[in-house]
C-alpha cells in the first residue's frame, strides 16, 4: 500500500466518523433536546378537533328590548369523513339528498369541498371532521325524511342550530353591524389569543364588532383520536361551550324608530336620486348615544349565512346611496350656521366682547374684493350676540373672523418673522372635538377636518403639481363649459398663491362654510352636549353594560371624559340663552318650527344650519338640546341636498322630541329621562324592565318594556309593545299630553338673516 492510498483511507475513515457523529448527535436533538416537542405534534397529528360554536350574547336597547337575539334554525349538514369512506364516494347519499332539500348535487358538492388557494367560495372553511350545513331553515318534513331515514342517508345529519336575528328588520342596522367568518389572517394572527375555530363566525361591523369577545364567548371543543387512514377511534377530551355574554344599550329602540321614521318621510317628501340622512341623540350628561341613524340603511339578515356578491355591491354602490355606510359618524361636512356656537365662544372668550355690547348687522361686509352677504342683503341694525345667534346674523361673526385673521398677520406672505398665530377659531373649534375622532364604540368613524395656516400650506404641496396640471389642462370631463371654466380658474388661482390662508377662508369658516371645515353629525352633537351639560366633552358610548348568560354577573361602561370647554360656565349660559331664543323668539330661525311646542313644559334650545357644497344642493342642519333650562338630551339633524335647516332638519328633530317626551303620541323615555336601572336578565333568558343594577346618574323612570323571550337561543315569544306612559302633563321632563296628532303641524322656515352663497373660492354663503 503505497502512500497514496493510506492518504485516501485515511481521509475516508475521517468522513465516516464525521457522519456517524453528525448523526448521533442529530438523533439526541431529535429524540433529547427536541423529543418533549415532537411528541407533542405527534399526538397533535393523531387528533383532529370538532368545534361546538358558543351561543352568541344578544343586543338588547336600554329598556331590554332585542335588538340582535338568536333563533333555532332546522340545519341539514354533511359529514365529508363519512361519506368519502363510501364505495361512491357519496354520490347515491347526495343525490338522494339534493331531491329532498330540493339542491342541484353539484351546488352540495361545492358546499362541502374544502377551501383551498385554487378552491373558492362556495366551500368549506372548517374542521373535515366538522359535519357541513348545507341547507338552513329547512322544514320539519325535510329534516323527518333524514331522521327517520339513517340508512338512506348515513353521514347526513339535521339538527337545531342558533343563528342571529334582527327581530327590528333594518333599525339600527349601522351600530348593531353583523357577522362573517374568520379569515386565514385573522386566524394566523389572533387565532390562539382569541379561540377562533377555522369555522368560527365573528364581528366585523359595528357593536359586533367592536364588543366581539364579550359576545362570542367560547367555542366548546370535542379532540377526537383518529387513525392512520382518519378514522375517528375515540374521543381524547370534551370542552362545552360557553355562552357570550349580552350587550345592554344606551340605545333606545323607539327613540331609534321615531329618528329613522321621520327622516324617512323627509326624503320620501324630498324624492329623487338616492338622497341621504341622519340623526343623532345624546344623553348630555353621560355621553350615552340614545339614538344614532342614518338613511338608506340595510337590513343585516342579509349577511346570515353568507352575503352574495351582487347584494354586497348593491350595498357598497355610491348609485344607491352607499347603505353601509352611516352619514352619523362616517360621513362629514361643512356644518352650516350650526358652527356659530363656536364663533360666539371665541368672541366672547378670546376678543372681549360683552353678553349687552351691540354689533352691526349689516346687509354686507367687503373683505378687499370680496363682498359677503347676509340672506336676501338684510340687516338688524345694531344687536347682541344673543340676538345674532336667534336670528342668525352672518355679517357680525364675519368681522369678528376678520379681525382675527388680520390680528394674526393677514396672508403673512411680506418680511417676517411673524409671532405663532393665534387662530381663536382653529382652536376652539379642536377644543370642542371638531377635526379629531369622538372615540365612539364603533369602527370606521371619520375625524372631520378642521384645517389651520400649517395644514392649509401642507395640502397645497401635496395638491400643486394637480392644481398646476388642471390651470393649463382644464376639466375636459366637465360637461358644463361655464363649471369647467369656473374651476379651471380656482385651480389657476391655487397653482400660484394656494399655500396662503386668505381672508375669505377665515371668515366663511366662522359661519361654517368653506373648504377648511367638515363635521360629523356625531361630532357636533358632541359639541352640543357640552355646551348644554356646562363645559364637560364626553365620549359618546352606544353599550351600557355587559351581563353574563346567567344574570349573575354585570360589567357597567362608565361614561369617559374626554375634555373640558376652555370657556366659562357664564359664556356658555349666555350662548345657550340665544339658542333657546332660536325656538321661541321672535325673529328666531326655528321659531316658525317651534311655534305649537309646549316650550313652557320642555323648553328646546338649537341652531339651524345651510352649508352649501359646490355643484349640488344645500345640506340642512338642525342641533339641539333639550330642555333648554335643564339640559338632558341633545338631538343633531342633518340632511343633505335638501334645503334650509329650518324647513327639513329642524321639523325631524321637533318629531324626535315628541317621541322623547311624548307630545301627541306614548313617551318612549317615561319622565323624558333615560332609565337609570338596568334590565333584569330572567330564568328563561330574556330581558324585564329595569331593576337591577344601577347603571348612571340620572334618575329612574318607570314604565316596563317588551322584549323577545330567549331560551337558550331559541326564540319562542316575539317582542311586545312597551308600556304606555300617563297621560298628564308635569313640569318641565315630564310626560306631555296630546297637544296635536302625531303628524304635527306643517314645517315653517325662519325669517331671520342669512347668508347667500358663491363659489367656492371666497365669499360663499347660505341661509342659517
Amino acid at each position: 500500500m503505497n502512500d497514496r492510498m493510506r492518504i485516501r483511507l485515511l481521509i475516508l475513515r475521517v468522513l465516516v466518523l464525521s457522519l456517524l457523529v453528525t448523526l448521533g448527535a442529530r438523533l439526541w436533538v431529535l429524540q433529547i433536546l427536541d423529543g418533549e416537542r415532537y411528541r407533542r405534534v405527534a399526538e397533535t397529528n393523531r387528533v383532529r378537533e370538532v368545534v361546538t360554536p358558543a351561543t352568541r350574547g344578544m343586543i338588547v336597547d336600554d329598556q331590554g328590548q332585542p335588538l340582535v337575539r338568536n333563533r333555532t334554525s332546522l340545519v341539514i349538514s354533511v359529514n365529508r369523513s363519512t361519506i368519502d369512506r363510501q364505495s361512491d364516494k357519496g354520490r347515491a347519499v347526495l343525490d338522494r339528498l339534493a331531491t329532498v332539500i330540493g339542491m342541484p348535487r353539484a351546488d352540495i358538492e361545492q358546499r362541502i369541498r374544502f377551501c383551498s388557494a385554487t378552491v373558492k367560495a362556495p366551500c368549506w372553511n372548517g374542521s373535515p371532521y366538522q359535519p357541513v350545513p348545507v341547507a338552513k331553515d329547512v322544514s320539519s318534513a325535510q329534516a323527518l325524511a333524514v331522521i327517520e331515514h339513517p340508512d338512506r342517508f348515513p353521514g347526513v345529519s339535521a339538527d337545531l342550530q342558533a343563528v342571529r336575528e334582527y327581530p327590528n328588520g333594518s333599525l339600527a342596522a349601522h351600530e348593531l353591524g353583523y357577522l362573517a367568518p374568520v379569515s386565514q389572517d385573522q386566524l394566523d394572527a389572533q387565532g390562539g389569543e382569541k379561540g377562533y375555530h377555522l369555522n368560527s363566525l365573528i364581528g366585523v361591523s359595528g357593536l359586533e364588532y367592536t364588543y366581539d369577545d364579550a359576545l362570542r364567548g367560547a367555542d366548546g371543543v370535542e379532540r377526537l383520536e383518529v387513525d392512520r387512514f382518519g378514522r375517528v377511534a375515540g374521543t381524547a377530551s370534551t370542552t362545552d361551550p360557553v355562552s357570550g355574554d349580552h350587550l345592554v344599550l344606551n340605545l333606545d329602540l323607539d327613540v331609534q324608530r321615531a329618528a329613522e321614521q321621520a327622516l324617512g318621510k323627509t326624503l320620501e317628501s324630498l324624492g329623487g336620486g338616492a338622497r341621504a340622512a341622519s340623526a343623532v341623540v345624546l344623553n348630555v350628561r353621560t355621553g350615552g348615544v340614545v339614538a344614532l341613524a342614518s338613511l338608506p340603511t340595510y337590513n343585516p339578515s342579509v349577511f346570515v349565512g353568507g352575503i352574495s356578491q351582487k347584494d354586497y355591491s348593491a350595498l357598497s354602490d355610491p348609485a344607491n346611496g352607499t347603505p353601509l355606510l352611516s352619514r352619523a359618524y362616517q360621513g362629514s361636512a361643512a356644518a352650516g350656521s350650526t358652527f356659530k356656537v363656536v364663533s360666539t365662544a371665541v368672541a366672547m372668550q378670546q376678543m372681549g366682547a360683552k353678553g349687552d355690547e351691540k354689533f352691526d348687522c349689516a346687509p354686507t361686509l367687503q373683505v378687499g374684493d370680496q363682498i359677503f352677504h347676509n340672506f336676501d342683503g338684510s340687516s338688524a341694525g345694531p344687536i347682541t350676540l344673543h340676538q345674532s345667534l336667534v336670528i342668525s346674523c352672518d355679517v357680525i361673526f364675519d368681522k369678528f373672523a376678520y379681525d382675527a385673521w388680520v390680528a394674526d398677520g393677514g396672508l403673512r406672505n411680506g418680511r417676517g418673522p411673524y409671532p405663532e398665530p393665534k387662530e381663536y377659531f382653529v382652536h376652539m373649534a379642536e377644543a370642542m372635538g371638531f377635526g379629531s375622532r369622538t372615540g365612539i364604540d364603533l369602527p370606521g368613524e371619520t375625524s372631520g377636518a378642521v384645517v389651520d395656516r400649517a395644514d392649509a400650506k401642507k395640502i397645497w404641496e401635496e395638491l400643486k403639481d394637480s392644481y398646476c396640471r388642471r390651470a393649463q389642462n382644464g376639466y375636459p370631463e366637465e360637461p358644463d363649459p361655464v363649471k369647467a371654466e369656473r374651476y379651471r380658474k380656482y385651480a389657476a388661482e391655487a397653482c400660484v398663491d394656494g399655500y396662503l390662508y386668505n381672508a375669505g377662508a377665515a371668515v366663511q369658516f366662522s359661519i361654517g362654510q368653506g373648504q377648511y371645515l367638515s363635521v360629523s353629525p356625531l361630532q357636533l352633537a358632541t359639541a352640543y352636549a357640552a355646551i348644554a351639560n356646562g363645559g364637560t366633552l364626553y365620549q359618546p358610548t352606544l353599550a351600557k353594560a355587559t351581563i353574563s348568560p346567567d344574570g349573575k354577573r354585570t360589567k357597567l361602561v362608565e361614561p369617559i371624559v374626554t375634555g373640558h370647554l376652555p370657556v366659562s360656565p357664564e359664556i356658555l349660559a349666555y350662548i345657550r340663552g340665544g339658542l333657546q331664543g332660536v325656538t321661541t323668539e321672535a325673529g328666531g330661525t326655528a321659531a316658525g318650527v317651534f311655534a305649537d311646542w309646549p316650550s313652557d313644559l320642555v323648553p328646546v334650545g338649537g341652531k339651524t344650519g345651510t352649508a352649501e357644497v359646490e355643484g349640488k344642493g344645500d345640506t340642512s342642519w338642525f342641533a339641539s338640546f333639550a330642555p333648554a333650562n335643564d339640559p338632558q338630551f341633545v338631538v343633531v339633524v342633518s340632511i343633505p341636498e335638501s334645503g334650509t335647516g329650518a324647513e327639513y332638519a329642524a321639523p325631524v328633530a321637533k318629531e324626535i322630541y315628541k317621541a322623547l317626551y311624548g307630545v301627541g303620541q306614548p313617551a318612549a323615555l317615561p319622565g323624558g329621562v333615560p332609565p337609570a336601572d338596568l334590565p333584569e336578565l330572567g330564568r328563561d333568558g330574556s330581558f324585564g324592565g329595569g331593576a337591577g343594577a344601577t347603571a348612571g346618574p340620572a334618575p329612574s323612570a318607570q314604565g316596563a318594556a317588551g322584549q323577545g323571550t330567549v331560551v337558550q337561543g331559541a326564540v319562542v315569544q316575539g317582542a311586545v309593545a312597551p308600556g304606555v306612559a300617563g297621560p298628564e302633563a308635569a313640569a318641565a321632563g315630564a310626560v306631555l299630553p296630546a297637544l296635536w296628532p302625531a303628524s304635527g303641524p306643517a314645517a315653517h322656515s325662519g325669517t331671520g338673516p342669512a347668508a347667500a352663497t358663491s363659489a367656492a373660492g371666497g365669499a360663499g354663503r347660505s341661509p342659517p
